[in-house]
């Protein structure tokens, strides 16, 4: 069965078909319903509004993940500092491995680390970060790919662990 150009998006019901100047739809009368009048004009909270409300929340979200990572860097170092190893000798008399100082010089970096990059997450321009990339991407463009190179090799070594 042929369509005219002139069918409108009603389906074809019983062979008959009907244009959009025959269904009343984008007439100016006062008497189309509303649902005639939804297809004439897009509403103000349709696809359009639905997208900036969501682009909207992400964006939102997103400005919340630098402090939740520091709070979580910040509770990580409290936790390495709170369980550092003391010297302690367990039931038996020996004395347990936890009293090596380079485990504690190391946990005492590790959480110092932790505590200074939650501070400089909580700190940080973004804004300033991403331009200090671009400029040095544009600069020095192999320089950039190696290291980008190196970090993912490095990445995935430690994943694959």
């Amino acid at each position: 069965m042929e369509r005219s150009e002139s069918a409108g998006l009603n389906p074809d019901f019983g062979g008959e078909q009907t244009s959009f100047q025959d269904s009343g739809i984008g007439k100016s009368s006062d008497t189309t319903s509303s649902s005639e009048s939804s297809f004439s004009e897009p509403s103000s909270g349709g696809i359009t509004g639905r997208v900036k409300s969501v682009a909207s929340s992400v964006k939102d979200k997103a400005a919340d993940i630098p402090s939740i990572i520091a709070d979580g860097l910040e509770a990580g170092a409290k936790a390495l500092r709170h369980n550092r190893p003391t010297g302690e000798t367990t039931a038996s008399g020996s004395v347990a491995l936890t009293n090596d100082s380079t485990i504690t010089a190391v946990t005492d970096t590790l959480a110092s680390g932790m505590q200074s990059s939650a501070e400089w997450l909580r700190d940080a321009d973004f804004d300033k970060v991403k331009d200090g990339v671009e400029k040095q991407v544009k600069e020095h463009p192999a320089r950039s790919i190696l290291i980008a190179l190196g970090a993912g090799y490095l990445i995935g070594k430690a994943l694959r662990r």
